[in-house]
This record gives structure tokens, sequence and C-alpha cells, in this order.
């Protein structure tokens, strides 16, 4: 076999991470409905094919399109595929720059929770702090970048305000 596309499974795995950027194996085995070791054979033979690149979040290995995503959007992507990192980007985005009461009150989650990914985010250079009149406040390092991941990936991320975010986005 000369094209690493030429299976139907492999063209389905492909295409669902292309759609999928920052896919994890288990989200792509519940989506196509794959066996755990035929899933993992495929993905990592696309990978050495080159089709594929991985990248290591935390725990767990989120798939690219390797011809489509840079290294840096890599981190941007991981963080929009899990709900708490997008919501806090989401407000800091639709508020220009939220303090942390304002982002705990849209994400709605425990002080602690939104604070780990909160750190996460700035450490990764995707949020920064800044100090305003004596109160943080966090914004969005590049809110067009993470503003235009979210609309053309919204289908993925499954998350009502998501859809809310792209039509206020979009003038909708």
């Amino acid at each position: 076999m000369s094209d690493p596309l030429e299976l139907e499974s492999r063209r389905r795995i492909y295409n669902f991470v292309r759609k999928n950027p920052g896919v994890y194996m288990r989200e792509i085995q519940r989506a196509l409905e794959m066996g755990t070791g035929v899933l993992q054979y495929q993905l990592d033979y696309l990978v050495k094919k080159g089709l594929l690149s991985v990248y290591v979040d935390g725990r767990r290995k989120r798939y690219y399109c390797t011809e489509s995503v840079s290294a840096p959007d890599k981190n941007i992507l991981a963080m929009l595929r899990q709900k708490v990192p997008r919501r806090i980007m989401m407000v800091c985005i639709s508020k220009n720059g939220a303090d942390f009461h304002s982002i705990a009150e849209f994400v709605g989650s425990s002080k602690s929770n939104i604070s780990f990914h909160l750190s996460k985010l700035i450490k990764m250079g995707i949020i920064e702090e800044r100090e305003e009149g004596g109160e943080k406040r966090y914004y969005v390092r590049d809110p067009e970048k993470i503003s235009d991941f979210i609309v053309t990936y919204r289908e993925s991320y499954l998350d009502d305000l998501v859809d809310r975010f792209v039509e206020s986005f979009m003038g909708i």
C-alpha cells in the first residue's frame, strides 16, 4: 500500500482528527466506534507516516494533522478542548479582560479548579495577568486567534456557551 489513507478506517480517523484538532484517543474511539487495539495501531501508523502528530498534554496524547497545526497552536487547541480553560478564555475575550470573580461566575466551577486552569493558561502564555487598580485582571494574549479557533471548531466542542460566544463574535 503506497497511500497511507488507502484504507477506509485510516481515512475516517484522519478526517475526524482534521475536523477536531487536539482530540485524544478515547474521543476518537467513541465517535468512530472503533476497537482500542485497531484504533491505536492506525493512529501509530498515521503518526509514523507523518500525517498525524502527537502532543502529550499531561497524561493524554492529543492528535493533530501534521500540516495544519503549528507547535504553538497545539497548546491553544489542547486547552480549547477542555471545558474550563475554554470558558476562561471565552469570558476574558467577551469582557475584554476579566477579574477572577467574573471568571468564576461565568465558568461555574470550583475556585480551586479555575485557579488551577488559569495558572496553566498563564504559564503557557495564552492568558496574561495584569494588576489594574489594585485588582488582578486576566486577558487573552491573542483574542483574534482564539476566537477564530472557537468559531472554526465550534461543532467539536459540544458546548452551548460556545454557540452563544460565536453568535456574539460574529454579530449574529
